[in-house]
Order: structure tokens, then C-alpha cells, then sequence
């Protein structure tokens, strides 16, 4: 039999689950991993035993959505792939992701970090579809960049530090049908595999999908956080140096793995822009120190690293 204490504590977890999910008695049920039933014959004795409710101190803590920072030190040098605004569509994919794959199997990196946007979310933006839009559902878009991700080699750190399109998935579902959103899931539940966050820090270098825009992102990125700072959001691909008697850091955009003439893309008129496919690779020693980064970029229509073809 449990003890007046553990039973207590079943109690108050029971409670606390019921105001995370907004005093949806289904979602907090599943949160607990309990029947129904069972949870609901929980609620009418933790109601008995606080019939004022849960006091402040034992009250759920308030937390963000999506984890605002994680930080990685794995004690040692690592290699770090980073790429994103993938803007997944469907059908076959895009060269710069085969590239990104291809690299990704020769130099086996430790961390990989998809740097959002990784799916287009264009049927729940805010901005309307034009007449004849070939804009898929988020469901396919999901699909095929799960199908996409089987072509990456076995990675213990894979990060995804979430952009705006990823985001619209979620928003939408909060919108238009909050009380299934525990039952439906968010977009981070269908990649159980991926850690989700806004940024990741490994030593002096911190991962995002955007920080400060303009023309010279990667300079104020870097000059004011202080330290390395890498990007995407801008589908530009570049890497700045600021330099002052601290030493170096670093402003990287890592371009994107999308097609810059893809249809995801129809809102830039077809007019020339800043836009480049590529990605970068970056090494950081074992005091966090970064050193200069790699690009991959398309020349002549080919992704190329370290000066050779990739595909």
C-alpha cells in the first residue's frame, strides 16, 4: 500500500497535470500515463484534499514551449554540420541536401545542426496561397523530410534550432484547434529523434536560426554577441570576421539547402537575389575555441567543397 506521503504526492502531480493542459482531463490523463478513468477518480480526491486549489509553491512552473538555449560540451574536438532553410516541399531532393548527406557520410560529423525552416508550412501561412499554388499539405511536407532524413549517417547529436516557417505548424494547431493539440502533437513529436530548441551553444559558438537581418547579418551577428554566431533565416551564404584585441569570432549565414528557384520561392518574382544554396562545416576544439569556418556552395551548378566536386 502506498504511504500517505506518496499518495499525496500522486495527488499533487495529478493536479498540476490539469493545469498544464489547461484543465483538459483527456490530455492530462495521457501527460500521466494513466486510464481515463482512473485519472478522473484522481481529480475528485486531489479536489477534496486542496479544495482551494494547488498552493503557489506546489503550482506547475511556467516553461517555454520550445527549450530557449541547450548547450553541448562533449569534452573533446568536435566537427559540427550545419545547414537549413530547407523549405521542404515534396518529390525528390534537393541537390544541396544530397550534398549536405554526402558530406555528412565522409566526414562523419559529431553534432549536426539543421538550422530551421527545414519544412515550408506555405498551406497554414498567414500570407495567402496564389491562384494554381502547388503548395503542398504540412502532413506531406512532414513526410517527405522524414523520408529525407534516412539519408544522413547515425548521429548522436542532431539539433534543429526551429525558424519561423517550422513554427507556423504549431501556431496553426494552438489557433485553430487547441483542445487537440495534446491528442494531435506538435512538430517536435514527429522527430522524437531531433532535439528542438531556439539556440545551442558548443564553447564560444552559439547556433540560431536568426539573430539581427540586413545585408551585413553575419557582421552584427557576431560583433554584437561577442562571440560566434551561425545563422540562416537569410538563405545568404557567408562567413564574416570581427576582429578587435580579444582576438577573432566569426558571423556565418549557412545559405540554404532548398532550391533557390523552387516554387516555395514564387514571392521573389523570380528577381535576383542574395540567396545561395550551400552549408557550412565547422570544427571547435576542445576548449570551445572555433576555427575558421567551411563553406559548401554551388558553382557552375555543383555543390563543391574544400575545392572538388561533391555530386
Amino acid at each position: 500500500m502506498r504511504s500517505k506521503e506518496a499518495g499525496q504526492e500522486v495527488l499533487v502531480e495529478t493536479l498540476q497535470a490539469l493545469m498544464a493542459a489547461q484543465n483538459n482531463m483527456a490530455a492530462a490523463a495521457r501527460m500521466t500515463k494513466v486510464p481515463y478513468i482512473t485519472y478522473v477518480k484522481r481529480v475528485e480526491a486531489a479536489k477534496k484534499k486542496f479544495p482551494d486549489g494547488l498552493p503557489e509553491k506546489l503550482q506547475p512552473k511556467m516553461r517555454w514551449s520550445i527549450p530557449p538555449m541547450l548547450n553541448l560540451d562533449l569534452g573533446k574536438e568536435v566537427t559540427v554540420l550545419a545547414g537549413g532553410d530547407l523549405h521542404t516541399w515534396y518529390g525528390e531532393p534537393p541537390i544541396m541536401w544530397q550534398a549536405f548527406c554526402r558530406i555528412a557520410h565522409l566526414i562523419k560529423p559529431d553534432v549536426i545542426v539543421l538550422m530551421g525552416d527545414m519544412i515550408d508550412g506555405a498551406r497554414v501561412s498567414k500570407y495567402a496561397n496564389m491562384y494554381g499554388s502547388t503548395a503542398p499539405k504540412v502532413a506531406l511536407e512532414i513526410e517527405t523530410f522524414q523520408e529525407y532524413l534516412t539519408m544522413l549517417p547515425k548521429c548522436k547529436n542532431v539539433y534543429w534550432t526551429v525558424g519561423n516557417h517550422d513554427i507556423r505548424v504549431d501556431s496553426y494547431l494552438m489557433q485553430n484547434a487547441s483542445e487537440l493539440a495534446e491528442y494531435v502533437g506538435g512538430l517536435a513529436d514527429r522527430f522524437p529523434q531531433i532535439n528542438f530548441c531556439m539556440g545551442l551553444t558548443i564553447g564560444e559558438t552559439e547556433f540560431r536560426h536568426r539573430y539581427r537581418g540586413g545585408i551585413h547579418t553575419a557582421f552584427n551577428n557576431t560583433r554584437e554577441a561577442g562571440i560566434n554566431m551561425i545563422t540562416a533565416h537569410t538563405h545568404a551564404l557567408q562567413v564574416t570576421a570581427h576582429r578587435n584585441r580579444r582576438g577573432t569570432t566569426y558571423g556565418v549565414e549557412t545559405g540554404m539547402l532548398g532550391p533557390v528557384n523552387g516554387p516555395q520561392f514564387e514571392y521573389t518574382e523570380g528577381a535576383p537575389t542574395r540567396y545561395q544554396e550551400g552549408f557550412a562545416v565547422l570544427t571547435i576544439d576542445a576548449e570551445g575555441y572555433m576555427f575558421p569556418p567551411e563553406l559548401c556552395e554551388k558553382v557552375r551548378g555543383r555543390p563543391v567543397f574544400r575545392g572538388d566536386y561533391v555530386l
